[in-house]
């Protein structure tokens, strides 16, 4: 999503409820509700709908019109205006004035921070030609947008001269595995997991972490569906499917091979599938061999009928013309070897040709296509243009930033 709904620039705002002055009265307007959508990074992109009076967001809840979000939201979006208002919200710059760790902090003004920042931004530039190397931007989404959090801070770091940052450091190991193995970041779109009937879920805490995807896997656990949660930890979700494999922290890779190694012996296997829609198999095969559930067992720190029954189930589908889906989430592939562990786990689908189903397959993160079709080149031309249009305008200012939101989608179509 690019545009944001009001009632984020309300919730953004430093008004605070309880700062209203009780012996002045004002005219109470009447309570408006503002349609937006969740600017968390988040799969779910879920709709809002925000309550606001008087300037104040004073509830969102999720939107009941919209099928995806069902009218269900995360507890932290749900408690969003409780964060927004929170007496204890920073609102301030603070400045250190004790060693770190110590939590001495001043108050200090936002020219005086920023006047601070820019001295030291160049004391270092003034060092050589190349000294702007030395400052390293580190940031991420925050609330998303192509203006605020992929435009903006780039465009400052990029004239100073800074060192690059690959922009998600959380993510991409899996995404790069992920797309070397399947071509691009695609998956499954997360409704047609309440048509599965095997659901792998597989390093997600998905009730705390993907509340919707939840919904649906329930929605197939209620028509039948098994749920099988493979994470180091006993989560909610654990404790909800039916069962749990509490492997050691990476090693996902070598239970994936091994999980391939069954499939082969017992040649559940769909070969029209992959003769026709694989590149590699043979020397997958091969290399498959070689993780006996013996090995993986020992390697993964649980049992070898855990893998062989945990094959059995993922076979099975295949010899029933069964649909199995496997919900990957980011937390096993931050550690050595984690985009090679993505890798092999987005190849079990193809072994038991699980794409021929809607609701089969496998999901790391739910794939935004048009997002991904547009090169980045494509993006920096439109808000260039949206840009020089503003400044055609006349338009500065604060009114700049919703003027680009909008130019933006409507260049994009």
């Amino acid at each position: 999503m690019v545009v944001g709904s009001k009632a984020h620039y309300y919730a953004a705002g430093l008004t605070m409820a309880g700062m209203r002055d009780s012996s002045t009265s004002i005219p109470i307007r009447p309570a408006q509700q503002i349609v937006g959508a969740c600017p968390h990074d988040c799969p779910d992109t879920c709709s809002l709908v925000t309550t606001v009076q008087d300037g104040i967001a004073t509830q969102v809840h999720g939107n009941p019109a919209h099928p995806h979000t069902d009218g269900a939201l995360c507890t932290k979006v749900a408690r969003y205006t409780e964060r927004t208002y929170h007496p204890e919200r920073i609102l301030h710059p603070l400045k250190r004035t004790g060693p770190k760790g110590s939590g001495q902090f001043e108050r200090v003004s936002w020219e005086s921070a920023l006047t601070d920042i820019a001295a030291r931004l160049s004391a270092i530039a003034s060092r050589g030609p190349d000294a702007t190397q030395a400052i390293q931007p580190y940031s991420y989404a925050g609330t998303m947008g192509l203006v605020q959090s992929e435009s903006m801070a780039a465009r400052f770091f990029h004239q100073l001269g800074a060192s690059f940052l690959n922009r998600t450091i959380c993510a991409t190991a899996g995404g790069e595995g992920l797309a070397q193995t399947l071509g691009r970041k695609v998956g499954m779109r997360v409704e047609f997991f309440a048509e599965s009937k095997l659901i792998i879920i597989w390093g997600s805490n998905s009730i705390a972490s993907n509340l919707h995807f939840w919904r649906n896997a329930q929605v197939a656990k209620r028509n039948g569906a098994k749920l099988i949660c493979i994470d180091p930890r006993k989560t909610e979700t654990a404790d909800k499917c039916h069962e749990h494999i509490a492997l050691r922290p990476g090693t996902d890779a070598a239970l994936a091979l091994a999980l391939m190694h069954e499939l082969i012996i017992h040649d559940w296997l769909d070969h029209d599938y992959l003769a026709q829609y694989t590149l590699g198999w043979e020397a997958m095969r091969a290399h498959a061999m070689e993780w006996t559930p013996e090995r993986s067992a020992a390697i993964c720190g649980i049992t070898v009928e855990q893998i062989k029954a945990l094959a059995r189930d993922y076979g099975g589908c295949l010899q029933r013309g069964e649909p199995a889906a496997i919900r990957m989430n980011y937390g096993l592939q931050r550690v050595r070897g984690g985009g090679n562990a993505v890798r092999a786990i987005a190849c079990l689908p193809a072994l038991i040709g699980a794409w021929r189903h809607r609701a089969g397959g496998v999901l790391l993160s739910t794939p935004v296509p048009e997002a991904d079709a547009m090169p980045r080149g494509e993006i920096d031309a439109m808000t260039e243009r949206a840009l020089a249009e503003a400044a055609q305008q006349g338009i500065t200012g604060k009114a700049v930033t919703p003027f680009l939101l909008l130019k933006i989608v409507e260049l994009s179509g």
